[in-house]
């Protein structure tokens, strides 16, 4: 019995005419009076679950999903594979057309600068974007790597980064969202980005040609 409806009992008994004051005994099991709280269900439920194990798989199975949502990452939509070379150069210019300020309202860019990044500070690697599920794709890029590991930048639209990661050494990159992709326009992989001056340059070039 809940604590308030004990109470309202109590009270409706305290009300009644005081016919007979004999002892008409106990009838049926007494408990004692009392609520367990709602967090002491829980800890005991939860440590319960512990006892039996059952805690143990619940942890397991988080982290399984956990690491499969964070290994397995959606592909890029809507890039195709390269079938012959193209390329083109992309002007990097950032255009502001409000002013930039600090948090105490200090004006850092003016409105309607413009600024090229590569001006500022230069792209020091290659930026290889490719699909990690082409076989032909990843033994490619496998190969840039493994000749130029410190100017290759490995970033995948499709696949396993953290397979890539573990069984080629080095640090395998995934366009999360297809960011990157959407800033370059890249419509096909492989595709290479370098700097050329003050631009870059973005280049389509298959699998079998990479290099």
């Amino acid at each position: 019995m809940r604590f308030s409806k004990l109470i309202a009992v109590i009270l409706a008994g305290a009300m009644l005419p005081a016919v007979h004051a004999e002892s008409l005994g106990a009838i049926g099991q007494t408990y004692p009076i009392g609520e367990e709280s709602a967090l002491t269900m829980i800890m005991n439920k939860l440590r319960e679950k512990e006892r039996s194990g059952e805690m143990k798989k619940y942890k397991e199975e988080a982290i399984r999903r956990s690491l499969g949502s964070v290994k397995n990452m959606p592909p890029v939509e809507g890039i195709e594979t390269v079938t012959k070379r193209a390329q083109h150069t992309i002007d990097p210019t950032v255009y502001y057309p409000k002013a930039v300020t600090t948090d105490e309202g200090r004006i850092v860019v003016p409105a309607g600068a413009k600024i090229n990044p590569l001006l500022v500070t230069g792209l020091t690697k290659r930026l290889v974007f490719f699909d990690g599920r082409d076989p032909e794709q990843a033994e490619a890029v496998h190969r840039l790597v493994q000749r130029e590991s410190t100017k290759i930048k490995p970033i995948l639209i499709a696949g396993s980064w953290l397979d890539l990661t573990k069984s080629w050494k080095t640090q395998v990159y995934f366009d999360q969202k297809g960011t990157l992709s959407q800033r370059f326009g890249i419509r096909a992989v492989p595709s290479i980005i370098s700097q050329q001056g003050a631009a870059l340059l973005l280049q389509e070039i298959p699998a079998r040609e990479l290099q």
